[in-house]
């Protein structure tokens, strides 16, 4: 690993924050668009990711490598799925008999969480050095849940998120993957919290409220195709996800300076066998793309360039 303070060292007028989108299995791109980046000499100054890109950039912004990332992708959807056979017994029982099931997730959620624990040695999200942020939501308020570090922004009475900033990083990352239905909620300072996906599936306004002047969108999400895959209560419910963060996605996205589209839909939302070709294709899209992306930097006039396959 290596420190923050050797990643932001260079021309500030290449400073920029990089917002990852949610996603599966697709988000193993992530690692690829930041091996691409780095190798352009193009390193994030201000990182956000939500469910999947909460996970790289938790754990980017901690300090692992590019291969260590890999390693840990290839690592995390082969072995931390604790499905809750007991509780969906019961909850099975409960229906049969005219009751309202009690069973709020497939996936129990203690073994990754143990994992990310472990993975960040339980560190406190306001004692890590590079600029994060990472939302999830609170289901009983309906409000978004902001875990961040860093930020410049004062909020107003009419911001309804919810800041905090005194948390282990683990918890933040736990609570951002927590897919509804497929995982049961983080509960966090008495707060229930799921998936950020549900209202930020692609944090970019946050980096502006932490001083970033430019902000790069990674958005691996469902973009309009027609996918005939959908057969599994797994792939439904994600897909549904994906369906709702589409719509608000395309409402929030502006604000960045690029927004990337490696265009991996086709990939299954557990496919753990595709880990390695999406970031192969995270790679390949940002190099086809780099030009455009270090002309969105390096503006000095917002460009809002768009690019989707």
């Amino acid at each position: 690993m290596y420190p923050y303070i050797a990643q932001i060292g260079g021309d500030k007028d290449m400073r920029f924050g990089l917002a990852l989108s949610g996603g599966g299995i697709r988000g193993a791109a992530h690692i690829g668009v930041l091996m691409a980046l780095e190798e352009e000499g193009l390193v994030p100054s201000w990182i956000s990711g939500t469910s999947a890109g909460s996970i790289v950039a938790g754990l980017y912004a901690y300090g692992y490598s590019i291969q260590e990332l890999e390693d840990i992708a290839l690592d995390l959807y082969r072995k931390y799925i604790d499905l809750d056979f007991f509780g969906l017994a019961c909850g099975f029982g409960q229906w049969v008999i005219g009751k309202e099931p009690r069973i709020d997730g497939i996936i129990k959620g203690k073994a990754i969480e143990k994992y990310l624990k472990n993975l960040t040695n339980d560190i406190n999200i306001k004692d890590i050095k590079m600029p994060l942020a990472i939302p999830a939501v609170d289901i009983n308020k309906a409000r978004t849940v902001m875990f961040v570090n860093k930020m410049k922004y004062t909020p107003t009475e009419e911001d309804k998120t919810i800041y905090i900033n005194d948390a282990p990083l683990y918890k933040a990352i736990r609570a951002s993957i927590a897919i509804p239905v497929v995982f049961k909620p983080a509960i966090v300072d008495g707060r229930r919290l799921v998936d950020g996906g549900v209202t930020d599936n692609l944090p970019i306004d946050i980096l502006k409220k932490m001083g970033a002047k430019k902000v790069i969108g990674v958005d691996l999400g469902y973009n309009g195709q027609l996918r005939r895959d959908i057969d599994n209560i797994i792939e439904i419910g994600s897909q549904s996800l994906d369906i709702m963060a589409y719509q608000i996605t395309s409402l929030k996205s502006h604000g960045a300076d690029y927004i990337l589209r490696p265009g991996i839909y086709d990939v299954a939302a557990r496919d753990a066998k595709k880990i390695i070709e999406c970031i192969d294709r995270g790679y390949n899209s940002t190099k086809e793309n780099i030009k455009m992306i270090k002309k969105a930097i390096n503006s000095r006039s917002s460009t809002s360039l768009f690019y989707t396959i």
